[in-house]
């Protein structure tokens, strides 16, 4: 850029000299031809003037540069002829005027058109040398100002400007890079506290758009993870991941497990098209083993526990401690890896977020379920019991079905403790529950009430009968059963208390005392039977009703 404008300004100032010099030379010998021609014309008015002709000429025969003058006839002058001039007089005669040398006049001439040439020349040699240097220190100012935006456009803030002029505009200079050096270090910052955030985020060479791409990024995980917070079960979170994998990252085939650490259980949370790999134990998992990415575009057949012939996959684990981790497998193709190996840092980023969150919403689960659950059988307990109980109770009366509710206790349960001890006890516990689960349906519960007390409720029920069938059911397997303790075997019964809710009553909590009323009755009357709430059980007993 600084050749072509010193460059312009040399045409310029050259071209603009040249044609001065064409013009004052041209200007020159224009008056030097109308000096000669006034002089003629002088010539011819000095004589047309004069009274003496003789006289007149005999005195301009003496002027300077005449050499010889004479009335001629016209014709006779139309040949021109060097140093003569002819002044017409009349129609027929001129002054033939002789001039004793117009060389003279032509050499004064060129020797004057000569030396304003040389002058110009000096000129504008001169004059582009003294621009010149006044110029190029502002032109490489320029220049350099230049190639600095250059780079900045993308980025790059190293170049800084550099002048050997001690004016204002040094000042200006040292002003701007002092201002490109403070943007090159507050970028340094941003990218450092980005690789922090996006470990493995790709580069393009441009810093400017992968600062603008990542911050973008990390504004669009700032918004997920607030909105995860918000969620009210792991559930919510694994659905948002999801269709943040699908439609965001549009990922084609890709599986989500969770491993549950204490349990050294693992679970398959969701999976969408064609997957190769599939963990059973959470030690095969190569990713949750290492705690780190697993790449088979890095390293073919990385995990020795499952690959398949011609499957590329990453596996991503994210909240490697605590009580849960989360792993994802996708599983790509060539052509799908071209695509996506640059998103797979934004995807650790996005679970890397959420596993703190997902970490959080399970311990709370777990810590909740911990407080509804017998921790020796595994069963609900009491607690557990009163938060569902009355919403129980009110579906059950809106869909116009019944609940069976079963009160089972272990018939004298103290002997095994005083006989066998404690640990005899729990296995007792432990057998009946396993018992009463396996011998009830899914959607009805078990409860530990408390001690050797246990709770079933059996939820829509359309035969009366059937709910003695399996109280009877669970009575008696249970009594075949051999429990066998420190080498010794022995075999219990249980009694077992009926009523039907809202036949018996319409208080859920009432039932479940009547059914309490109809264990008391199993235990008077001999024990290891079933007995079903009657009016008559009501009428005996001091139990006056919920007030």
């Amino acid at each position: 850029m600084k050749k072509k404008i010193l460059l312009f300004i040399f045409l310029v100032i050259t071209v603009g000299g040249i044609i001065f010099t064409a013009f004052t030379a041209y200007r020159f010998s224009t008056i030097t031809e109308l000096a000669i021609k006034h002089s003629a014309d002088t010539v011819r008015d000095i004589y047309l003037y004069s009274k003496d002709k003789n006289e007149a000429l005999d005195l301009i025969k003496n002027m300077p540069n005449i050499k010889d003058i004479r009335i001629s006839d016209k014709n006779l002058c139309k040949e021109k002829k060097k140093n003569v001039i002819c002044e017409n007089l009349n129609n027929k005669e001129v002054l033939q005027i002789e001039f004793k040398s117009l060389a003279e006049f032509e050499n004064e001439k060129y020797q004057v058109i000569l030396e304003t040439v040389i002058i110009n020349i000096l000129f504008i040699l001169f004059s582009n040398l003294l621009l010149n240097w006044l110029i190029t220190p502002y032109l490489n100012i320029f220049e350099e100002f230049g190639q600095s935006l250059k780079k900045a456009k993308h980025g790059d803030f190293s170049k800084k400007i550099s002048t050997k002029l001690n004016n204002q505009v040094k000042y200006i200079i040292e002003s701007y890079n002092q201002f490109i050096s403070q943007i090159d270090k507050n970028f340094k910052l941003i990218e450092d506290n980005l690789k922090v955030l996006i470990p493995n985020a790709s580069v393009s060479g441009d810093r400017i758009v992968d600062v603008e791409k990542n911050m973008q990024v990390l504004g669009d995980i700032n918004r997920f993870k607030k909105i995860i917070e918000e969620d009210s079960n792991t559930a919510e979170i694994y659905n948002r991941i999801i269709d943040i994998l699908e439609n965001k990252f549009k990922l084609e085939n890709f599986k989500i497990y969770a491993v549950l650490n204490e349990k050294q259980k693992i679970e398959t949370i969701y999976q969408k098209g064609e997957n190769c790999c599939e963990i059973h134990l959470p030690k095969m998992c190569r990713a949750y083993r290492t705690a780190s990415e697993v790449n088979s575009f890095k390293f073919p057949h990385i995990c020795q526990e499952n690959f398949c012939e011609g499957c590329n996959y990453i596996c991503i684990p994210f909240s490697t401690g605590g009580t849960f981790t989360g792993i994802v497998n996708i599983n790509f193709s060539k052509e799908e890896w071209k695509t996506h190996k640059n998103e797979i840092a934004y995807v650790e980023s996005y679970l890397n977020e959420a596993a703190s969150i997902v970490e959080a919403k399970y311990t709370l689960n777990l810590m909740k379920e911990n407080s509804l659950t017998d921790q020796m059988t595994g069963l609900y307990n009491r607690r557990y019991l009163e938060e569902i109980l009355d919403k129980i109770a009110a579906s059950t009366i809106r869909e116009k079905s019944l609940l069976g509710i079963l009160m089972v206790d272990v018939d004298y349960f103290k002997k095994v403790n005083d006989t066998y001890g404690h640990d005899a006890g729990d296995a007792v516990l432990k057998e009946l529950a396993k018992t009463m689960v396996n011998s009830v349906r899914e959607s009805d519960f078990v409860v530990r009430f408390g001690g050797e007390e246990f709770i079933i409720i059996l939820q829509n029920i359309k035969d009366e009968e059937g709910i003695v069938k399996v109280a009877e059911k669970i009575r008696e397997t249970f009594a075949n059963t051999q429990i066998t303790v420190n080498g010794k075997t022995l075999t219990k019964t249980i009694s077992v208390g009926v009523s039907i809710f809202p036949k018996h009553t319409t208080k859920i909590w009432e039932a479940i005392k009547y059914a309490d009323l109809a264990l008391y009755e199993a235990k008077n009357t001999g024990r290891n039977k079933v007995i079903k709430f009657s009016q008559k059980l009501l009428e005996a007993s001091n139990y006056e009703g919920d007030k």
